[in-house]
């Protein structure tokens, strides 16, 4: 198939681009084929470990998996960074193929009581039957054994997948392709899934014959390695040769020195290893279940994978339909609790059931502990980290993953290997529905205490957000002065409006964010410019990976934002498109659609400032959209030419405007307040314009825009009070090297104090306006007293004095008078 038509195939349901759709369907190919071979595994795992091993030994399986697949995934990675990896992942796969006929040669001999196959030399004569002897021995070993591979085969191959991908493919394309990779391996799961079941259930094949159908699948994954590899060079070619470097590697220790200092994060692991050992009691039920009602291999078989087939379907429905209106609808302080409330009371009905109906009751309670892991939890996981600090965040998620996770599936295992030798399970085969009620009484507390440590860490999760905040009282523009910053604010706004007027100027407002620095993490999550990477992670447990995680480090975080920054600018600074631009910026803002002027404007902050440019900003600052006026004020500030200050002051007076108009004025820098005050001081300038002008010298916070707003504030002007006062108080807050010299400011604050006065002995206004009006005069006064005296002790007498208290700062009797 050639390039161009592969291409216009895969864009139908994603972001591909030339070079990319062969490599994008290979990639998509290798993690289908992997997830399907493991989903035809899986059923034949589960029913003979249910099967031919007798409960104790689920545990045991379990815990081999617990204590092992972090050491094999650790030999694994280093494999892969000593090695050829195309070499290494074609070996890998051969061995993954030839322990498949192996494990199917030592069940076909089991389950045909010991028959040979015919054989070619004596020496290997002899070797099968040693082994046809010891096969039935050693039994369930071969299954203990048999259940670990599995588990070590798809944390082996997700591993190698998404370093095939850091391998092949650009940061920036990995960003856009990872949809089509998450998908490949969801459908692949479901297709092996299905592919088990129909030949289960049609009876076409036998449990142990079913792992012969794998290294087909297998053989096509070593071929597609072959086809990704060669694909290399193009995609090298066309996206360069920076790869994604994997994240640096945190000890266990590390992760747990940062989980324990935290409480929040201590909750955190706490409540996810409830669910893990809750959920690993409901799977143990499970099987004890489903050992009494299936005695028949084939159709113990058959009903695993038609389970597993429904979990995969359900859980994708329900992630691509649910969660996010969960989420949405009754956010995180509900959708937190939802899970262990549904499965607790799901599993107290096991009290009240009889024998006949245990069947239906573990598959909804079974099948509904993995839908919520797979779907609303999973999101939920991820939401419950943004909180933490980035360095902590990775070295508790890995503390967490590789540590707390393994510690309470082998914790489960050791419970449920005590309960059986305590209520003798094994001599009590026959009443599953005793055992089963056993082990939920268990289970119920550990739900109970997930339930119980959701509301704590929900508790804490405010807490965390909340806990750089003084809980002295302190005034509102400073608080939103020092916690909000209101440029990002508003750039932050006008990208999520922007999305639904066009996708162009809505990637030029990210791209303005990312040009800032801005673009956190957690902004990404809001303007989605990360959702398919999100979403990859919030399917990532539908693959079942025994807690490896199919996501590859380090691919989220080196997605950087300096190399789309440095792309983009590239082409703004083309002589080629700057001459297109100048040709064509006059039709665009002549257009009668707004949306069209906006793209304008947005724009032009990226040009070069030439004559036709600045004339079309000329023309967009005069826009009678206010729309348009907010995007050519940011692109004013950005070229900064003294004959747009004009048009930009008219702005202040508009209450839409006037926000981006003050940001652009103190885009100009300190030179911009000799030009500001002889408007500041003009009586024929709109009082609105005046009033909004104390802000932007109040954001310059040198000592020429204090002293003019001193100097403006001697002229005791009613209607500038307020603001100036608001930006002397800021330049305070936020410039100590300024200088406030009191015999300039004492007159004025007397002259307040006398205004103050005036009001309160003012008879003839309600005595409602009278509160009022004072309450400003005096809030006035102590705000004009901070600038000579320290702030905490002014502040805490006003407190004192709204409360009827004496003063205790700066106001008692006998406390000094001179600035310290």
């Amino acid at each position: 198939m050639a390039d161009g038509r592969l291409e216009r195939i895969l864009k139908r349901v994603g972001d591909v681009r030339g070079p990319e759709a062969r490599a994008t369907l290979a990639l998509t190919g290798f993690f289908f084929l992997v997830t399907a071979t493991f989903y035809i595994i899986k059923p034949v795992k589960e029913s003979f470990l249910i099967g031919y091993a007798a409960p104790t030994w689920w545990s045991y399986a379990d815990l081999a998996t617990a204590l092992l697949i972090g050491f094999v995934v650790a030999l694994n990675t280093r494999l892969l960074d000593r090695l050829p990896r195309r070499i290494y992942l074609t070996a890998s796969l051969l061995f993954f193929i030839a322990g498949l006929f192996a494990f199917w040669y030592v069940f076909d001999i089991y389950l045909r009581g010991l028959r040979t196959s015919p054989t070619i030399d004596p020496a290997g004569t002899l070797f099968l039957i040693w082994v046809q002897m010891k096969i039935p021995t050693t039994w369930p070993v071969p299954v203990l054994v048999f259940s670990l591979w599995a588990d070590v085969f798809i944390a082996m191959s997700v591993t190698q997948f998404w370093i095939a991908v850091n391998d092949i493919v650009h940061p920036h394309q990995a960003k856009r392709l990872v949809g089509h990779f998450v998908s490949g391996g969801l459908f692949g799961g479901i297709a092996g899934a299905a592919a088990a079941a129909l030949m289960t259930l049609a009876g076409l094949i036998t449990p142990d014959r079913l792992l012969l159908v794998c290294p087909a699948l297998l053989a096509l994954a070593a071929a597609t390695v072959n086809v990704i590899y060669a694909e290399q060079r193009k995609i090298d070619a066309s996206a360069g040769e920076e790869r994604i470097a994997p994240a640096s590697k945190v000890g266990t220790l590390e992760g747990f020195r940062t989980v324990r200092r935290d409480r929040y994060l201590r909750l955190l692991a706490a409540m996810l290893a409830a669910a893990i050992v809750a959920g690993a009691l409901i799977n143990y039920q499970f099987k004890t279940i489903v050992k009494h009602v299936y005695a028949d291999s084939q159709a113990r078989t058959a009903f695993i994978a038609v389970f597993f087939l429904g979990i995969l379907v359900v859980s994708a429905a329900s992630h691509l339909f649910m969660t996010s209106r969960v989420l949405k609808s009754h956010g995180i302080r509900w959708a937190i609790v939802i899970a262990p409330a549904v499965i607790l009371a799901a599993s107290t009905t096991v009290f009240l059931i009889p024998v006949g109906a245990l069947l239906v009751w573990t598959i909804v309670v079974r099948g509904g502990d993995k839908m919520f892991d797979n779907t609303l939890s999973q999101s939920i996981r991820e939401l419950l980290y943004i909180p933490v600090a980035p360095a902590d965040k990775y070295r508790a998620k890995i503390f967490i993953d590789m540590f707390v996770n393994k510690f309470a599936t082998g914790f489960a295992a050791v419970l449920w290997l005590a309960l059986n030798a305590a209520r003798n399970f094994a001599y009590r085969a026959d009443q599953p529905l005793a055992i089963v009620r056993e082990t939920g009484i268990l289970a119920l507390a550990f739900l109970l205490t997930w339930l119980v440590l959701t509301r704590f860490v929900y508790r804490e999760y405010p807490a965390v957000l909340k806990q750089d905040l003084r809980p002295l009282w302190q005034d509102g523009r400073t608080v939103v002065g020092e916690k909000i910053d209101e440029q990002l604010v508003r750039e932050v706004f006008n990208a999520v409006q922007s999305r639904e007027r066009s996708t162009t100027l809505y990637w030029m407002n990210v791209f303005n964010l990312v040009r800032s620095k801005s673009l956190t993490p957690e902004l990404k999550e809001l303007l989605g410019v990360k959702r398919s990477e999100l979403k990859a992670r919030s399917m990532d447990a539908m693959f079942d990976v025994g807690g490896a995680g199919t996501f590859y480090p380090g691919l989220e975080e080196a997605i950087s934002d300096s190399e789309l920054q440095k792309e983009i600018e590239l082409i703004y600074l083309l002589p080629a498109y700057q001459k297109i631009m100048d040709r064509h910026l006059d039709g665009i803002i002549s257009s009668s659609s707004e949306v069209d002027r906006i793209e304008a404007a947005n724009s032009i902050c990226r040009m070069a400032p030439s004559p036709s440019t600045l004339d079309a900003l000329v023309r967009l600052l005069e826009d009678p959209s206010a729309e348009v006026v907010l995007y050519a004020l940011n692109s004013a500030s950005v070229h900064r030419r003294p004959e747009h200050v004009p048009l930009i002051l008219r702005h202040l007076a508009n209450p839409m405007t006037v926000a981006e108009a003050q940001a652009a004025l103190a885009a100009y820098g300190p030179d911009i307040a000799g030009l500001l005050a002889p408007v500041l001081r003009s009586a024929a300038e709109p009082l609105e314009v005046r009033r909004a002008i104390p802000d932007v010298l109040a954001r310059l916070g040198t000592q020429k825009a204090c002293d003019i707003l001193v100097g403006e504030l001697a002229r005791r002007d009613d209607g500038l009070e307020q603001p100036i006062i608001a930006a002397l108080s800021k330049i305070r807050a936020e410039r100590p090297l300024v200088r406030f010299r009191e015999k300039r400011l004492r007159p004025e604050l007397h002259a307040l104090i006398r205004k103050a006065c005036e009001v309160a002995l003012n008879p003839s206004r309600p005595p409602e306006e009278v509160r009022a009006a004072l309450a400003i005069r005096i809030r006035l006064v102590f705000d004009l007293l901070t600038l000579l005296y320290p702030r905490d002790d002014i502040v805490t007498d006003y407190q004192n004095i709204l409360q009827g208290s004496s003063p205790v700062g700066r106001l008692r009797p006998g406390a000094p008078r001179h600035h310290p």
